[in-house]
């Protein structure tokens, strides 16, 4: 009786702690791994490229960038694929100023993640 008693003091830990460890990739969300330019950078002239990476695949629904003059046409918008890199080009060169990339996706695993990066063009 004892011996029962043990056991089921310790089972919901024991389940809770093989749950745990067993299953990290139902806890993953795709996390973004860096960008260009670099978030909080500072760059000399506009950039002929900006992007995002993830860890894990990502299907973008929003990528915006918006600046001194509002939001920058770009010469391509996200797609209906999932992807671990977004990339894009300003469509005209951005003067200086102060910049935010706005983005929004749906991760595999169903969570909707947005983010912002800012960066500044002298």
């Amino acid at each position: 009786m004892n011996r029962l008693k043990t056991l089921l003091k310790i089972a919901p830990a024991a389940l809770a702690l093989h749950l745990l460890l067993a299953t990290p990739h139902l806890h993953a969300h795709a996390q973004p791994e860096g960008s260009l330019p670099a978030h909080g950078s500072t760059v000399s002239g506009s950039p002929s490229r900006i992007a995002v990476w993830f860890d894990h695949p990502m299907r973008l629904t929003l990528f915006e960038v918006s600046g001194p003059r509002g939001v920058v046409p770009l010469s391509q918008g996200p797609g209906r694929d999932a992807l671990t890199r977004f990339e894009t080009s300003p469509a005209t060169p951005l003067s200086p100023g102060k910049y935010t990339v706005r983005w929004r996706g749906l991760a595999a695993d169903g969570h909707v993640m947005a983010d912002e990066i800012y960066f500044t063009v002298r």
